[in-house]
């Protein structure tokens, strides 16, 4: 019996190595989750909405037209959208860009089914007296940008016309 009570003062030695060891780890793993930063806010999925277009082709002096419908989806804010137009010319085949947004001249702060927005020739700079404006070989983007630093990415949640039907 004296053997055992003899041999216990050796098990409590390896207990506590083994026990100083698992905080180490412990502490290691927390102290190289915020190094790594690893706790950082997940980024945020881009919003699902349903979109229809309703493209007019006039030789009016008003132009073109089109106008973009959210039919069903997610709420967006306004302050989080833009509008990307590429390759809008005036009756002359001269580039035009677009100098007024229309998401902030025309939507309200959330944006949801029902909500419409016009792009016309009121929006592009460059389109001259007796002009009027040709999307018909343009391409718009609805740009969602969650927030304003540079890390953050951007996500096109709409494109007109569908690169499929060109």
């Amino acid at each position: 019996m004296t053997d055992l009570v003899g041999n216990a003062r050796g098990v409590s030695t390896v207990i506590g190595v083994v026990l100083m060891i698992a905080i180490v780890v412990v502490l290691a793993a927390v102290v190289g989750s915020f190094v790594l930063d690893l706790g950082q806010q997940q980024p945020r999925n881009a919003p699902q909405v349903a979109i229809v277009a309703d493209y007019n082709k006039q030789t009016d002096p008003s132009g073109e037209y089109l106008n973009l419908s959210v039919g069903s989806g997610d709420t967006l804010q306004r302050d989080e959208l833009s509008i990307v137009v590429s390759g809008a010319r005036d009756s002359s085949g001269n580039d035009v860009s677009l100098t007024a947004s229309p998401v902030q001249a025309q939507a309200p702060t959330e944006i949801r089914a029902g909500t419409e927005l016009t792009i016309n020739a009121d929006h592009f700079s460059g389109v001259g007296p007796g002009e009027h404006l040709d999307l018909s070989e343009a391409t718009l983007r609805l740009v969602w940008e969650p927030d304003t630093s540079e890390e953050t990415e951007t996500y096109v949640v709409y494109r007109w016309p569908d690169p499929s039907t060109r």
